[in-house]
């Protein structure tokens, strides 16, 4: 984890070198300097895809081995995948700004990713409103399967299809529209993937080992206040206290 936040950190610096020092401006944009923030934008869409696709994993994951580690996997995946689907978002709207005049026009793929990250919102909403540990995770597991199984169809089917295709504004083949063009902004594009998922690795890593610490947390808290072994241990597998007849605790298996 802290290895991928050194490296992310060097690399954010690079590309922002490249981006402003070394890319040049495109001829055919109505701003040329507004296609540098390609080097940002597109890497971080590629690499929220991946994470939401990733969270898909590990929900499908759960629902089959009733994991707990599983579930926080498909939470912190889902999580970094939502942070960088916002710079996405807002990396689009500063693009627009620049090139068509104001940040939001409702076109195919702003909406269809707009839609993507109302979904995954949605995950998060429902996430927080169940209490119980194992429903919670059952429900959220399910419902980010789901919201994985979207991800293809608005991400990469709708915003292609010709009759969204003829009325959107979104540039569909800007680095190669000039004869070396395509070098300099590949070249950023691969820097800027490996950047972000550094980046989102170490996040996820981050995410993961706090889920796992909020749980122990939470699990001693409740044998500590309430002595329910029914709950004790669900998520770390901490053995469950009881009371023995002697009046001391005595440890006790927590319930699979």
């Amino acid at each position: 984890m802290r290895v991928a936040f050194w490296l992310a950190g060097p690399g954010m610096i690079a590309l922002t070198l490249i981006a402003f020092y070394w890319v040049p401006p495109a001829q055919d944009f109505r701003d040329p300097g507004s296609a540098r923030i390609i080097l940002f934008h597109v890497p971080a869409a590629i690499t929220c895809t991946l994470c939401f696709l990733a969270g898909g994993f590990f929900g499908w994951r759960y629902l089959r081995r009733r994991e707990p580690l599983d579930d926080a996997r498909a939470a912190a995946a889902n999580e970094v995948g939502m942070t960088l689907g916002i710079i996405t978002l807002l990396t689009g709207m500063v693009f627009a700004t620049m090139q068509w005049g104001k940040p939001w026009h409702w076109d195919p793929r702003q909406t269809s990713f707009l839609l993507q990250l109302m979904i995954y919102a949605a995950y998060f909403a429902l996430r927080s409103s169940v209490e119980d540990d194992r429903r919670r995770a059952a429900v959220s597991s399910g419902y980010t399967v789901f919201a994985a199984l979207t991800v293809p169809l608005l991400v990469f089917i709708l915003p292609r299809l010709p009759m969204f295709q003829e009325v959107s504004l979104h540039p569909s083949n800007v680095m190669a529209s000039k004869q070396g063009l395509d070098w300099f902004y590949r070249t950023g594009v691969y820097l800027g993937f490996a950047t972000y998922w550094l980046l989102a690795f170490g996040l996820y890593r981050m995410r993961t080992a706090t889920f796992a610490l909020e749980a122990k947390l939470y699990e001693l808290a409740d044998r500590l206040e309430h002595q329910h072994p029914h709950r004790v241990g669900w998520n770390l597998r901490i053995p469950a206290v009881a009371a023995g007849a002697d009046g001391e605790a005595s440890e006790t298996p927590a319930r699979p």
